[in-house]
């Protein structure tokens, strides 16, 4: 079984079963994502969590849109943690979708495309 190193902007993740997120008890970046098919995931929504079992669930304000738009994956980035992949590993950059968010701190930040439609 080959393992697939997903990046966002360089960044490591782990791909989880969308509802796994509710094991994560630690800080770090979680992702809704959707698997497209031919070696490519798509990004819902990013955002940095003190704890990932408490925000990327259910109760989360994006968690309904993101599985209207098909999320199965909830790709996580560990901080603090050692991030080291077995070799061989197949690398895969994410896409983004036009409408996700990023949210790194009490404000949202939008990506660049989405502003300018919104503009």
């Amino acid at each position: 079984m080959t393992t697939k190193r997903i990046t966002i902007a360089g960044v490591p993740f782990l791909a989880l079963y969308h509802h796994d997120g509710r094991f994560l008890r630690h800080p770090g970046l979680f992702a809704f994502a959707r698997w497209k098919g031919g070696g490519h995931y798509e990004v819902l929504h990013l955002e940095l969590a003190e704890d990932i079992a408490r925000a990327a669930g259910p109760g989360h304000p994006r968690w309904a849109w993101a599985l209207q738009a098909r999320m199965d994956t909830l790709l996580v980035h560990l901080l603090g943690a050692a991030h080291v992949l077995p070799e061989p590993a197949c690398s895969v950059e994410a896409d983004w979708r036009l409408d996700a968010c990023i949210v790194l701190g009490a404000d949202e930040d939008l990506l660049p495309e989405v502003a300018a439609a919104q503009a």
